[in-house]
């Protein structure tokens, strides 16, 4: 290989090494020729009154910031009240403490003092005043109402032991005020920062400022006490001394004499400065030499493969090399994490779900692999549903909701970390979480210590978050194969929110308070109920609270709601089916779908009785505007009141029914059916044989009497009516009930 890149390197640097030698041999003649004693004085006298002054005004920043906070800052106040506080109050106090230590320059530290439970608060953690490092300085000040103003540098530390403490200079405030006082806040800034500030305004080469206290002790440590000089600032503010010992402007004077010998000596410095550079990129470039041949090759062969002659750009090559690699790295610290993460969650998903067995030698090998602890004396189970789902889908974006199940998961696990427990966690629906706790034997009892963990999380959520939760607490495990059935009772008593509520906390105990319930006996009342409905009976009010108040007294979930909704609608269906097709159009294109989704939009039976009650008011106003405006819709009614009041008349016949009202017998019977859904026969059977029943199970009367009193003049047919309705015949049917009674 040529040495075309050793020679593109000597020359790109070269030019480079020119411009840098020329500029410090133009900015030191230039110097040496300009600069007067006098000058040089005024301007060194200048700019250490210019560091005082900023310094000074940094100071007085950092002070009225302090004031600030302490009058402004409602976080802060908070401290010194006497409002119990929580984890989370003190970390707002000392995020606040944080953000108000941004604002101030310097390398610094910041801390809060409570007297009234002795308490010291810190911006990088909690104290109490007896182990506290800096406690001598904090009561000498307290005691003394405060200091007035900076204090001269002192040694500072907040921990005890420290052998290493920093020298700082510390500004102290009382809450409110010193007549009043309930605590202070101390700032100490490191004085390291302050003379690295100053000295920031001169050059190493030109000398350093030394900064003095109040009673001429220097700040740098190891230094004796000294007087300043004639140049020198004095702060009327903090009472300290700013002076520089740099060189004497004589110094430069006798310098310009010399001015044509420097010319020379750096002309020589330059030969040699190039000839050294020379050499040292000549034996540097050996190992570039060796890189850029074997990248030369590898491109010459790979274009040989593809046909066709690539362009030779070794440096380019080398950083799209290197970026790939690091690329490749990046890629796959993510993968490992993701995959670390999500081996986590369908591990404790499985074991949680039965879809996995660990005997306890797998459960310490799998946790061991991810880090994680595996100890437990007992496991407890508590599943976490976010109630009112449906409506926190729509409320919250999909970042949000993240972001929000998220807060739900540390919140719990710190919670449980308060009682030093540890938690393992997997989400099982969208809206449910179950958490694994880890229990010993100092946990006791522990359906005392799950409802604490689960009361505390709950009031928490509801103190920070727009949302509520509720958790069932499921029985305790002695292992992990048996932790799936502590799941499954976790998740079947949180299901009980539907009778008990949401926002509460159930366990064994409080689901004993309930009755198992059947999700089919309530068949036959919802059946009786609808059928009241399509009469326009007033009574199916009442029949549907009947129903709700049995169904609130057993165990129901949000699946036997669902299949009562179903039933009610399907029921509905039926009935609204017989009626006129205006009506059942209307309920097909609106209110079935309406009823559907109503067990949605409902997480407890309170709610689905109040929203299915509304519906059903809103369903009877439509059906009733719908009869009112059909104009034999009345006559029906009429014919409806005439059979209650005369259903005992042996002669109650269609025709004599039609005869009384003016209408046709066809035409009658066609208005009955279409206006109230049931033949004009069936309806007088039913009525007739209605009272029947009651009278044979409720009363002694003969069946003679009864048949009479129904309307049947023949006790034959009245017979033979009977047992051909329920396939017994009355007296039988008497017997049968009463015994049943």
């Amino acid at each position: 290989m040529r040495m075309n890149w050793y020679y593109r390197m000597l020359l790109s640097y070269t030019p480079i090494f020119f411009v840098v030698i020329s500029s410090i041999i133009f900015v030191f003649f230039t110097v040496l020729n300009n600069a007067s004693e006098n000058r040089y004085m005024d301007t060194n006298r200048t700019i250490v009154e210019q560091m005082m002054r900023n310094t000074d005004a940094n100071l007085k920043l950092i002070e009225r910031n302090v004031v600030s906070g302490l009058v402004n800052n409602n976080a802060i106040q908070d401290y010194f009240s006497d409002r119990p506080k929580t984890v989370y109050d003190y970390f707002v106090i000392q995020k606040n403490l944080i953000d108000l230590k941004s604002l101030f320059p310097f390398v610094h530290s910041i801390y809060l003092y409570k007297e009234s439970d002795r308490r010291v608060l810190a911006d990088s953690g909690a104290y109490q005043l007896a182990s506290f490092a800096d406690k001598p300085f904090l009561m000498s000040a307290y005691g003394s109402q405060g200091l007035s103003g900076w204090t001269n540098p002192r040694a500072y530390s907040l921990s005890m032991p420290d052998h290493n403490p920093q020298k700082v200079v510390s500004l102290v405030k009382l809450f409110p005020n010193a007549s009043l006082k309930q605590g202070a806040v101390v700032v100490s800034i490191y004085t390291g920062s302050i003379v690295e500030f100053l000295n920031s305004f001169v050059e190493k080469s030109s000398g350093s400022v030394r900064l003095l206290d109040s009673e001429r002790q220097p700040f740098q440590t190891g230094s004796a006490a000294v007087d300043p000089p004639q140049l020198y600032a004095h702060s009327p503010y903090t009472g300290w001394y700013y002076y520089t010992d740099s060189v004497h402007a004589k110094q430069f004077t006798v310098l310009s004499f010399l001015s044509n010998v420097w010319v020379i000596v750096v002309l020589i410095m330059i030969v040699l400065a190039l000839g050294g550079f020379t050499f040292i990129t000549h034996m540097h470039y050996k190992p570039l030499e060796a890189i850029f041949g074997k990248v030369g090759g590898y491109t010459a062969r790979k274009g040989e493969e593809i046909g066709r002659k690539t362009p030779r750009n070794e440096f380019a090559f080398i950083e799209t090399a290197l970026d790939h690699l690091l690329k490749k790295s990046l890629d796959y610290d993510n993968l490992y994490k993701e995959d670390t993460a999500l081996r986590q969650q369908q591990l404790f998903q499985e074991l949680l779900a039965g879809h996995r067995t660990s005997s306890q030698a797998e459960w310490e090998r799998q946790m061991a692999a991810l880090s994680l602890p595996h100890a437990f004396d007992r496991l407890g189970v508590v599943a976490l549903e976010i109630d009112h789902y449906r409506a926190f889908t729509k409320k919250y974006k999909q970042s949000d909701q993240h972001l929000l199940k998220f807060i739900l998961e540390s919140a719990f696990r710190e919670l449980a970390q308060q009682r030093d427990l540890f938690v393992w966690h997997a989400w099982m629906k969208p809206y449910q979480i179950v958490f694994a706790v880890h229990l010993f034997e100092s946990e006791t009892p522990y359906g005392d210590t799950m409802r604490l963990i689960c009361e505390d999380f709950r009031t928490w959520i509801n103190r920070h978050l727009e949302l509520t939760v509720s958790a069932g607490i499921g029985e305790e495990s002695s292992s992990v194969p048996m932790i799936v059935q502590s799941c499954r009772n976790a998740q079947e008593n949180v299901a009980y929110k539907a009778v008990f509520g949401t926002n509460t906390v159930i366990d064994n105990r409080m689901r004993q308070t309930k009755a198992d319930g059947d999700a089919y006996f309530y068949f036959q009342a919802v059946q009786d109920m609808t059928q009241s409905f399509r009469k326009d009976e007033k009574s199916w009010k009442e029949k549907l609270i009947r129903i709700f108040e049995s169904m609130n007294a057993t165990l129901v979930t949000k699946q036997a709601m669902a299949e009562f909704m179903s039933n009610v609608t399907r029921q509905l269906t039926k009935e609204l089916g017989m009626l006129s097709p205006d009506i059942q159009l209307l309920w097909m294109e609106y209110y079935e779908l309406l009823f559907e989704e109503l067990v949605d939009d409902s997480e407890t039976l309170a709610e689905l009785q109040e929203q299915l009650t509304a519906a059903m008011e809103k369903l009877e106003g439509e059906l009733m505007r719908q009869r009112i405006n059909r104009k034999h819709h009345s006559v029906a009614v009429q014919v409806k009141n005439y059979i209650d009041e005369h259903y005992a008349d042996p002669g109650l016949s269609l025709i004599q029914i039609s005869d009384r009202f003016g209408l046709e017998s066809s035409t009658l019977s066609h208005l009955f059916k279409e206006e109230l859904g049931e033949k004009f026969i069936d309806y007088v059977l039913k009525l007739r044989f209605g009272h029947a029943k009651r009278l044979l199970v409720e009363s002694d009367e003969p069946i003679l009497s009864i048949a009479e009193k129904v309307g049947y003049n023949h006790v034959i047919s009245f017979h033979r009516a009977f047992k051909k309705l329920y396939n017994l015949p009355p007296g039988e049917y008497r017997s049968l009930h009463r015994s049943d009674r």
